[in-house]
């Protein structure tokens, strides 16, 4: 029997505490997450990870839970386990921090190749909890591609029929690198609200790559740095950067495209990218477009028109 005075939450005594009292005294989590009672998916999930391998589907999760609950180090045990599964080779490029760096990589996705967005993905719009939601709700229109499945750590109260189900990431046993998490159905979603049916005991440790584990370390170390120093593209600038690669590219400098020319060469250019994207794109490449050709009504007034 798990012994849950093992589980942390974090390396916290008193948070630790805090939470080890929310479950003695709330029956609802002491249902749910009885070991020898409760709906133990543990078994049921590995075996879902080897059925979408073995006929050619993805996977879709979100990953949510409070701060030191495990969420990213779950999503890597659950990246190795599939990796495994597949039979492909993990990579650090795999893991990402950025919504530019996933676009990067997703456009020339490897079939099988499974994606890890860690949580500090949404910091790069450094505009607080309804941007990072924005972000994420953008990414998650970019999930329907089947080659690739994607493991996505949030801290973002949304749900979306877009995931196949989501885990909270309760706590762990530190000693062992056994991930609790609970699963919730999205199959009945009900406004912001997903249902928790059940729990899985993840052997998190069982399946992490040593070496992915010491560059992982070390890519976080150097992205944190990055943001601490501003260093980190906001989602406006990554914009700027897609408008200035598409007037180079298409020589827009030299001759002004209509509007209808524009959207169409986005969604050449940038198929995998959500629609409601492209059209920020868009308004940034008009303002680009002005700021170089400026206004159609002026140029007539050049001309004499």
């Amino acid at each position: 029997m798990l012994d849950v005075n093992k589980l942390r939450l974090t390396h916290s005594p008193l948070i630790n505490k805090l939470h080890l009292f929310e479950w003695t005294v709330d029956p609802r989590l002491q249902t749910l997450l009885n070991v020898d009672k409760g709906n133990n998916f543990t078994n049921t999930f590995i075996e879902d990870m080897e059925w979408r391998a073995n006929n050619g589907h993805n996977i879709v999760i979100d990953i949510k839970g409070i701060r030191g609950s495990g969420k990213s180090y779950l999503a890597r045990g659950i990246k190795g386990l599939t990796d495994k599964i597949r039979g492909v080779k993990s990579h650090i490029e795999d893991i990402v921090f950025t919504r530019a760096e996933y676009m990067d990589c997703y456009s020339t996705a490897r079939a099988g190749q499974t994606f890890v967005i860690d949580e500090d993905f949404g910091f790069q719009t450094q505009t607080g909890s309804l941007r990072i939601r924005e972000s994420m709700m953008l990414a998650e229109q970019t999930f329907r591609i089947e080659e690739v499945s994607t493991i996505a750590c949030s801290v973002a109260p949304s749900y979306s029929h877009l995931y196949d189900f989501y885990l909270l990431a309760y706590d762990y046993d530190v000693e062992h690198g056994i991930n609790r998490a609970i699963v919730f159905n999205t199959s009945q979603l009900g406004g912001m609200m997903a249902r928790p049916i059940g729990y899985i005991l993840f052997p998190t440790k069982k399946y992490l790559n040593p070496s992915i584990e010491k560059a992982y370390q070390e890519k976080k170390k150097v992205f944190t740095t990055k943001v601490k120093k501003g260093l980190v593209r906001t989602l406006q600038e990554d914009y700027d950067r897609y408008a200035s690669d598409c007037v180079k590219k298409f020589g827009w400098d030299k001759s002004r495209p209509t509007e209808r020319m524009v959207k169409v060469y986005l969604r050449r250019e940038y198929p995998q990218m959500a629609n409601t994207e492209r059209d920020d794109i868009l308004d940034t490449l008009i303002v680009k477009l002005y700021e170089i050709h400026g206004s159609k009504k002026g140029k007539k007034e050049e001309r004499g028109e």
